[in-house]
C-alpha cells in the first residue's frame, strides 16, 4: 500500500470517527438553540418599554420607522445559514463553510449582547449570552481541529459608541433580539442538515 492510499485511509477513518460524535454535538447544540428561543421572548419584554416595538410578527410594519436607526446605529447583521447551510442533497454544501458561518453569526451576537448586558438593567440579557457562548462552544467542538485555525473571526462591532442614550439602547435591543431570533430558527433547521453527515460523508465538504 503506498503513502497515497495510507493517508487517504486515514483521512476516512478520521472523517468516519468524528461522524459518529456529529448527531451528538448538534442535538446538544439544538438543546441550546430551542432554550435562547425561548429565552428571546423574556428578554425583550425586560428590556423594551417603546410602544409598539413587539416581536410579535403581525405587528413587524411598526418596525418601518425605526429602519433607518438600524443602519445610523450600525447594527451588524449575522452570515446567512440558508445559503452555506443548504440541505445534504445540494452539491455545494459544505461542512466547514456551514459550521465556520454559525460560529461567525454567534460570535456576532455574543459582542453585541455584551453591549447591551453593560447597559439595561435586567439579568436577563446575561443568562441569554451565557447560553450563546456555550452554543458557540458546541459549534466550535463540531470543526475538525485543523480547521479551528480558519474559523471565521468576528471583528468586533463599536456598537457601544452608537449608543448615546436609553432609546437608541432599547431600539438596538428590539432589532438585535429580532435578527438573533431569525439567526437562532435558521441555525437550527442548518444543525438538523449537519446531522445527516453520518448518512451521506462524501457530502462533508
Amino acid at each position: 500500500m503506498n503513502t497515497l492510499k495510507i493517508v487517504g485511509l486515514l483521512c476516512c477513518l478520521a472523517f468516519l470517527v468524528r461522524s459518529a460524535h456529529l448527531p451528538e454535538r448538534s442535538m446538544d447544540a439544538r438543546s441550546l438553540v430551542e432554550k435562547i428561543l425561548g429565552n428571546i421572548p423574556m428578554v425583550h419584554e425586560s428590556s423594551v418599554k417603546i410602544p409598539g416595538l413587539t416581536l410579535d410578527p403581525s405587528s413587524q410594519s411598526r418596525n418601518i420607522p425605526y429602519q433607518s436607526m438600524v443602519t445610523s446605529l450600525g447594527i451588524p447583521a449575522a452570515p446567512e445559514l440558508k445559503t452555506v447551510c443548504r440541505p445534504l442533497n445540494q452539491i455545494d454544501f459544505t461542512l466547514e463553510v456551514c459550521l465556520s458561518s454559525m460560529s461567525a453569526g454567534l460570535q456576532l451576537y455574543q459582542d453585541v449582547l455584551g453591549v447591551l448586558k453593560e447597559r439595561v438593567t435586567t439579568e436577563k440579557v446575561t443568562g441569554l449570552l451565557a447560553d450563546i457562548r456555550d452554543l458557540l462552544a458546541q459549534v466550535n467542538k463540531m470543526q475538525e481541529p485543523g480547521q479551528m485555525s480558519s474559523v471565521a473571526q468576528y471583528e468586533a462591532s463599536g456598537l457601544a459608541s452608537r449608543l448615546p442614550g436609553d432609546y437608541e439602547v432599547q431600539v438596538a435591543t428590539h432589532f438585535i433580539l429580532l435578527q438573533l431570533r431569525d439567526f437562532t430558527q435558521n441555525l437550527k433547521r442548518s444543525l438538523r442538515n449537519v446531522e445527516h453527515l453520518t448518512s451521506r460523508p462524501g457530502q462533508s465538504g
